[in-house]
């Protein structure tokens, strides 16, 4: 199998391979393309309380069950931040890196340390279809917590947004591709230019009039900074 061909896609937080469907309807006829379930998502379940780490040892675990050689990896949002922890850990395992939107930068900050105890005042107190109203008011990006039922996803998700990658990330040896849109709300930009300075052969491409989805807002200009990037 020739691993320039093959490109293992990872999706974000609350997502599922469902995500890259459009995408991988683009990149069938050059690509061969793989898009697993994470643990505790689409049809994978999940048995523990699961780090950055674990995640990464999962997909080297799927490679090696697939028999899959050096493909390119490409993360989005929660996808990305593994996708960049598998390189830094089994850097021998992957041949390009491709980080969409990546979660991979942490900040400190108030938002994070009432996340779990917002959470549990609004599922208990308020009726679950103003989830979205009340926490867009509240100025709080904790839906994500206030949905899961699957009490290790809901310790997952507390290991996962506290798990900072930047001094890690200049380990990396895979060349790297980050791509970001403009407008991304989720992910910030900033970030983007950040990982981009941090790891040493990134190339950083800004998809305009985009938010965090970019693959799905913009496929056509998406699929060709990959093909580009993959043919170098």
């Amino acid at each position: 199998m020739n691993p320039q061909k093959t490109i293992i896609f990872l999706h974000g937080w609350d997502n599922s391979s469902e995500v890259f469907r459009l995408l991988s309807h683009y990149l069938k006829n050059d690509f061969l393309i793989y898009t697993p379930d994470l643990p505790g998502f689409g049809k994978s379940s999940i048995e523990k309380p699961m780090a950055l780490k674990d995640y990464a040892d999962f997909i080297c675990n799927f490679l090696k069950d697939t028999n899959i050689n050096k493909p390119i990896i490409a993360g989005h949002s929660f996808g990305g931040a593994i996708a960049a922890k598998l390189a830094i850990l089994h850097p021998e395992i992957i041949s390009k890196l491709i980080l969409i939107g990546a979660s991979a930068i942490r900040e400190p900050n108030f938002k994070i340390k009432i996340t779990e105890k917002s959470a549990k005042i609004i599922k208990n107190f308020l009726p679950k279809k103003t989830y979205p109203f009340i926490l867009k008011l509240l100025g709080l990006d904790i839906s994500d917590y206030a949905r899961i039922e699957n009490p290790y996803l809901k310790e997952t998700f507390k290991i996962i947004i506290k798990e900072n990658l930047a001094p890690e990330l200049p380990l990396i040896e895979a060349p790297t591709l980050v791509i970001w849109g403009e407008n991304d709300n989720e992910t910030p930009l900033k970030h983007g230019k950040l990982i981009a300075k941090l790891i040493p052969s990134a190339k950083l491409s800004v998809i305009k009039n985009t938010g965090h989805h970019v693959f799905l807002e913009k496929p056509d200009e998406f699929v060709k900074i990959i093909k580009e990037f993959i043919s170098i």
